[in-house]
């Protein structure tokens, strides 16, 4: 069975957003330990807040397209996953047309999720934070292990890398769920999109929608990186 089919809709969304929410802040003394305790206290915090613009994404969807950037604007490094998608071929682009699939990823991540990640609730749901291991070489690389327990009682593993700016203010690069890497899955999917284009990074770019982020809309990408590995 495809692995991808078999998580729940809560699974994926619950993975996916909490962890573009929920990127620690910590500094200091004892970080793994206040990377682990920020977490825990502010991913449901975080889904709770998402539920407070819910009307917005069917009255106003360009206002709901503002609330979500200021929620993960400061949380998830856009620029830098935006660069690991287009990986080879962000050196053809020009800094204009980069810009561009920033925003055209951005977007396409909050019209594929964005009705039904206001429709989870902080009763869904328990988070564990299982581990967080900060890199011993690369003191600004971290990666947190999670557990999220549904209503069912079935249990899926989420983990995200994260990466410390020189703002100090730590930011999503990658997401994991169920060991799927979202972030190889959508860098298959831009390469897939690119020879469908003859190699035009523009058209891609700009034919770049919710069809080709939503994560059903994965399951050809996820496959041919199982393949290759």
């Amino acid at each position: 069975m495809n692995r991808i089919r078999t998580l729940t809709p809560i699974t994926l969304l619950v993975g996916f957003i909490i962890a573009l929410l929920a990127a620690p802040m910590a500094t200091a003394q004892s970080e793994e330990e206040k990377l682990r305790e920020y977490v825990r206290e502010n991913s449901i915090r975080l889904v709770d807040q998402l539920n407070e613009i819910r009307e917005l994404y069917d009255s106003d969807r360009e206002a709901f397209y503002e609330a979500m950037d200021y929620a993960l604007g400061e949380f998830v490094a856009f620029r830098r996953v935006a660069a690991r998608i287009m990986g080879k071929y962000a050196r053809q682009a020009s800094p204009e047309e980069r810009d561009e699939f920033v925003r055209a990823f951005r977007r396409s991540l909050y019209d594929a999720y964005g009705g039904a990640a206001v429709s989870i609730d902080s009763t869904d749901f328990e988070l564990e934070v299982d581990s967080v291991k900060i890199n011993p070489r690369h003191e600004d690389r971290a990666t947190v292990n999670l557990s999220i327990i549904t209503n069912s009682g079935e249990r899926y593993g989420v983990a995200y890398s994260m990466y410390e700016p020189d703002d100090g203010k730590w930011q999503v690069e990658n997401v994991i769920v169920e060991g799927i890497n979202m972030g190889l899955a959508f860098r298959d999917r831009f390469e897939q999109e690119m020879q469908a284009a003859d190699g035009n990074v523009s058209t891609v770019i700009d034919e770049w929608s919710a069809d080709v982020g939503d994560i059903e809309g994965l399951e050809d990408a996820v496959e041919q990186e199982k393949n290759n590995g």
